[in-house]
């Protein structure tokens, strides 16, 4: 049975008791000491505020993380979200400036940094932010329902609840105003439960829509999908996957166009870094704030100081976000890429510009890869852009190859601090650092750190 979010009024209860914010951590959350000796962690809480919380759990180290039920004390700096999505598990970050956003993650790094790393980062050399709504270029929304109605939206925050929407802020408006027409095509879907996320991306030359279906859509299906993307000037993807016990098949989960024309010739969805084109398909992991990561691209050449003579390893490639501008700069390039298909596309992407001297390896980068061949290969520099999990079994190689620049861009402060502890033990000194809001509204954000090696 599916359960849909509903916000409850907040009653206060002798469960409930009073703090004063005197912080905020990293991730925007109010910070405060009780009597106990125990510090609580208040999402949408802000330092200077007299609140009423409900304690969600406390560990054995004295942290605590607390509900906020009501302010009693408003901080002048808290302003009204503009978002009418309540529990949606997308911004947490909706009652903050951007102002005051990027100085809650810049200095939550540095706190990081101080407690973890015993060093100092000083200021950083930019905290780069954007648009703070309509940026993102991609979203994934859950379908559920029954027979009477259809809803879509996102997941309540640490929840499984769907959170149904008719718009979202922080979508680029393109993207937004699709989302009620996607719900009324749902509905002329057959058997609309085989489709059980839509994905919206915003390419360079145009919108695009996938549908991601857990088996094959009738054929009538197919045409009122076709109808809507001509309709609506969108190219729409199918992906399907095959029924259980048909994993052995090549195709076993399949990606089609179906309205192919509305590409008016070109060879597929893509978006341009460094004027150079990266082509992709739905799914494909892309950044989400393009404006950002336009910025965030021309940083990362900045610190690595590139001369023809230069051999560089990109390292979690994708697509060539940095590798092909990086091409353009140096005398070579490798790209280490754990997914088969971005790889492909990679290469592809590379003969597209006119590049000869990029070389795409597939590998996963947990794995064991020193015997490879491209781990064998002679470079001078190094960049970085490993997921959340960060990149522990990279570090460990790298320090063996003594690169002399390694530039380590970040979506997570916490591993990417674990990883380069041991660098820094190694010989390396940070040198450089920027922050990134890719995120406006959420606790997200991206850190690029710049380490030199030591004469």
């Amino acid at each position: 049975m599916v359960k849909f979010f509903k916000p409850q009024k907040k009653e206060v209860s002798p469960k409930h008791f009073a703090l004063s914010i005197i912080d905020a951590d990293i991730s925007g959350r109010g910070v405060a000491r009780d009597g106990n000796g125990i510090t609580w962690f208040v999402p949408g809480a802000l330092p200077g505020e007299e609140v009423v919380v409900r304690a969600v759990s406390v560990k054995k180290n004295n942290i605590g993380e607390a509900e906020l039920i009501s302010v009693k004390k408003r901080s002048e700096q808290r302003i009204s979200p503009k978002c009418p999505n309540t529990g949606c598990g997308g911004c947490s970050l909706q009652h903050i400036s951007v102002e005051l956003e990027k100085r809650f993650k810049a200095d939550g790094i540095v706190r990081l940094m101080k407690k973890n790393l015993g060093i100092d980062p000083g200021t950083p050399d930019d905290i780069v932010s954007g648009e703070e709504f309509g940026y993102r270029r991609t979203a994934r929304l859950s379908v559920t329902g029954d027979r009477r109605e259809i809803h879509l939206g996102f997941r309540e925050e640490k929840g499984k609840n769907l959170v149904e929407i008719d718009s979202c802020c922080v979508l680029h408006p393109d993207l937004s105003d699709l989302i009620p027409v996607i719900r009324e095509v749902l509905n002329e879907i057959s058997n609309f439960k085989l489709i059980g996320h839509v994905e919206l991306v915003r390419a360079d030359n145009i919108t695009a829509v996938m549908f991601r279906c857990i088996n094959s859509l009738e054929p009538s299906d197919l045409k009122t999908l076709f109808n809507f993307g001509n309709k609506n000037g969108v190219a729409v993807y199918v992906q399907t996957r095959h029924e259980k016990g048909k994993e052995d098949l090549e195709d076993w989960e399949e990606l089609d166009l179906l309205n192919e024309d509305i590409l008016n010739g070109e060879k597929g969805l893509y978006y341009t870094i460094d004027d150079k084109r990266i082509y992709f398909v739905p799914g494909d992991f892309i950044q989400v704030n393009d404006e950002i990561n336009r910025l965030m691209v021309s940083s990362v050449m900045n610190y690595l100081e590139l001369t023809a003579d230069d051999r560089l390893l990109d390292l979690f490639c994708g697509l060539g976000n940095f590798t092909l501008p990086i091409a353009s700069r140096c005398e070579h390039v490798y790209g280490i890429e754990g997914v088969w298909n971005m790889v492909k596309e990679a290469q592809v992407n590379a003969e597209r510009n006119g590049i000869a001297n990029a070389e795409f390896f597939v590998h996963d980068l947990t794995d064991d890869f020193e015997k490879t061949l491209w781990a064998k290969s002679k470079f001078n520099k190094v960049m970085l852009d490993p997921g959340r999990a960060g990149a522990e079994k990279v570090i460990g190689y790298l320090m063996k190859k003594k690169p002399e620049t390694i530039v380590y861009v970040s979506c997570n402060p916490l591993t990417m601090i674990r990883d380069i502890r041991e660098a820094l033990s190694k010989g390396y000194k940070l040198s450089r650092w920027s922050v990134f809001d890719m995120f406006p509204k959420t606790e997200h954000v991206e850190t690029v750190v710049l380490l030199s090696r030591e004469k």
